[in-house]
């Protein structure tokens, strides 16, 4: 982005300071946690509403980060959630790759485990994506 075209936060957002305070604030309420975590995810901001949402323990808030990655095979957001599950992080895998994120596919496959399979994913020359 080119200086002077950052768009202003919206009312009622904390700026990088006012977060970074925040989120280092032992006594932070959960649902001060839950209210900015919202205010994030309704911008599409994941991974400042992650920070809110577990700072807060908002179950329900990382239930709807885990649908996102879900969604969108974003390997590298559900890694910062820290979920062993190797049948969710295949899932993510799959979408991933469904969707032509191969980075994100091979991630995946190797936090499931999957190392083999994700060394074999590549390009093939037409442009798509195997497993060999």
């Amino acid at each position: 982005m080119s200086p002077g075209t950052e768009k202003p936060l919206p009312k009622g957002m904390p700026n990088c300071l006012k977060k970074r305070r925040l989120l280092n604030e032992k006594e932070l309420s959960p649902e001060l946690c839950r209210e900015y975590g919202e205010k994030f995810l309704a911008l599409g901001w994941w991974e400042d509403a992650l920070e809110f949402f577990r700072k807060g323990d908002d179950q329900e808030g990382l239930a709807k980060i885990k649908a996102h990655c879900l969604e969108s095979g974003d390997a590298y957001l559900l890694g910062r959630m820290k979920d062993g599950d190797p049948d969710l992080w295949r899932r993510v895998a799959g979408k991933a790759l469904e969707l032509g994120k191969i980075n994100f596919a091979r991630r995946a496959l190797e936090m499931a485990g999957d190392k083999e399979k994700a060394a074999a994913l590549s390009l093939e020359p037409a442009g798509e994506p195997t497993l060999h």
